[in-house]
This record gives C-alpha cells, sequence and structure tokens, in this order.
C-alpha cells in the first residue's frame, strides 16, 4: 500500500514538473565563455563576477558542454580545455544539474589593435521538453507517453531517491576543497584526493568518501590517523554548520567522514 501511495507520489510530481519546466527554463539563465590555457576555477570567477569566491557559488559553473551538464564543483581542480565558464544572468533558485544550450551572442575577447567581433557564446537553461518541439505528435499524447515511462519506472524501482539539500551539498563541496588545499601540488597534473558523497536523509548525515589521488598516499588512516583527524579539526571549524557526527573510518581506500547539521540531533542509522 504504501509503495502504490509514494508511486502515485511521484508521478503527479512529475506531470507537475512537466508542465512547470518551460517556464522555469527562462527563469534560470546561464551565459557560458571558453575556457583558457592556465585558466582556474577561481581565476575564472575572478574575471567573470569580480570575486574569487564565486567559484563554489550557485551563480558560477562549470559546463561540460558535450554531456550538456555543469561539472560537480568537486571536479574544479582539473579543468578541462572543452568546458566552459557559465555565469547566471538572473537569479538562480538551485543548482542546475542537466542544461540544454541556446544560441546567444557575446563579445569575445580582443587583441591589441583588433576589434572586438561577436563570437557565439552559449545560454543554458534547464533541460525540459519545450512546448513546440514535438510538433507532429499531439500534446496528449506526449503527456500519456510520460505518464507512461513514469509508471513502468516506479514499477520498477518503487520510487526514486530524493536529491541532496543544496546546502549540505554544498557543505561537503566545501569540506573538500578546504581539506585538499594544503595538498595541492602545482607540479602534479591530477588532483591531490579524490572524493564521493552518501547523503542519509533519515539522519540528515553526509558521509563524505576521501582517497589518494594519483601518485598520493594521503589520507589514510593507517599511517597517518592524527593527520587526518587534524585536518578534519581544521576544516570543521571553517564549517561552523556542521559538526562531526562520527569519527572517521576506513572504508579500503577511502577514509569516510560523516556531518550533519549543527543542532540535528544523532538517530540510528
Amino acid at each position: 500500500m504504501q509503495g502504490t501511495l509514494r508511486s502515485t507520489r511521484f508521478s503527479t510530481v512529475v506531470l507537475l514538473l512537466v508542465c512547470a519546466l518551460p517556464s522555469l527554463a527562462h527563469a534560470q539563465r546561464f551565459v557560458c565563455s571558453p575556457i583558457g590555457p592556465g585558466d582556474t576555477a577561481t581565476s575564472l570567477a575572478r574575471r567573470l563576477t569580480g570575486s574569487a569566491a564565486a567559484a563554489y557559488d550557485h551563480v558560477f559553473q562549470i559546463r561540460d558542454p558535450v554531456r550538456q551538464m555543469f561539472v560537480p564543483k568537486s571536479h574544479y581542480q582539473r579543468l578541462q580545455s572543452d568546458w566552459q565558464a557559465c555565469v547566471a544572468s538572473g537569479p538562480v533558485r538551485t543548482t542546475p544539474v542537466a542544461f540544454a544550450p541556446e544560441a546567444d551572442v557575446a563579445m569575445s575577447a580582443a587583441g591589441p589593435g583588433e576589434t572586438a567581433s561577436p563570437a557565439p557564446a552559449l545560454a543554458a537553461a534547464p533541460l525540459t521538453i519545450r512546448a513546440g518541439a514535438l510538433p507532429d505528435i499531439p500534446y496528449t499524447a506526449t503527456i500519456g507517453a510520460a505518464l507512461l515511462v513514469i509508471g513502468l519506472l516506479s514499477a520498477v524501482t518503487g520510487s526514486l531517491p530524493r536529491p541532496m539539500p543544496a546546502a549540505v551539498r554544498r557543505a561537503g563541496e566545501n569540506f573538500v576543497r578546504v581539506f585538499a588545499e594544503p595538498l595541492v601540488d602545482p607540479s602534479s597534473n591530477g588532483p591531490p584526493i579524490h572524493a564521493r558523497f552518501r547523503f542519509a536523509r533519515r539522519t540528515q548525515q553526509l558521509e563524505i568518501s576521501l582517497a589518494p589521488g594519483p601518485g598520493h598516499r594521503y589520507p589514510n588512516l593507517a599511517d597517518h590517523k592524527y593527520n587526518v583527524e587534524y585536518d578534519v579539526e581544521r576544516v570543521m571549524q571553517i564549517l561552523r554548520n556542521f559538526v562531526v557526527s562520527a569519527p572517521p573510518r576506513a572504508a579500503g581506500k577511502w577514509v569516510v567522514v560523516a556531518i550533519r547539521p549543527r543542532g540535528t540531533q544523532q538517530g540510528p542509522q
């Protein structure tokens, strides 16, 4: 019975989203520019927004045009030349995930003695099925097909997991960024650490798994237990709205650190 109710609620919510997405597409708009050699997330944010701190804000995003998706901020330490730096041209309510490009025009940078000329930029909007995108198929048939797919997915999976709260994801990304800062080696091509997140909504606990990057051995609890504990404490002094909810533990090559918002009670897993 509960599974049926969850499936019904999920189908209703997705139907409402299908109807609302065209308006959301115009509410969140980004203008994107190419990434040049030597650019970093902070230098791009400083140049495009006037503030290096905006690199880890919703207003600034790095976009992968091949996948038409924004890159997770935990991957900002190694930018690829075919990615794009994007800045919101209006208010951003939530962190976008998938994007469909639209043609737009921005002025390209001009060299000495040259005149700036129009160059194509990309204005990104949340991926959606736009009105008129399927001119040969009636709108009701499109909705019916969408509901059929939703019903099949619900029957197989029961319900899809809800996304991680933006504040919790931002805290996890900031944790990884601050933890990795002392480990950055300019002579190395790879990131000093790898990271992944696991969020338990019932307990409001975020598990941050850290592993050494290529050519590195830190962090690990076998050889550097006290160093890891020190670095975790150092990071948590910056993330004042979160507390460590469990001591660091080893999981294969990963060091797992669990945090939760300050003021929430620790419950059973």
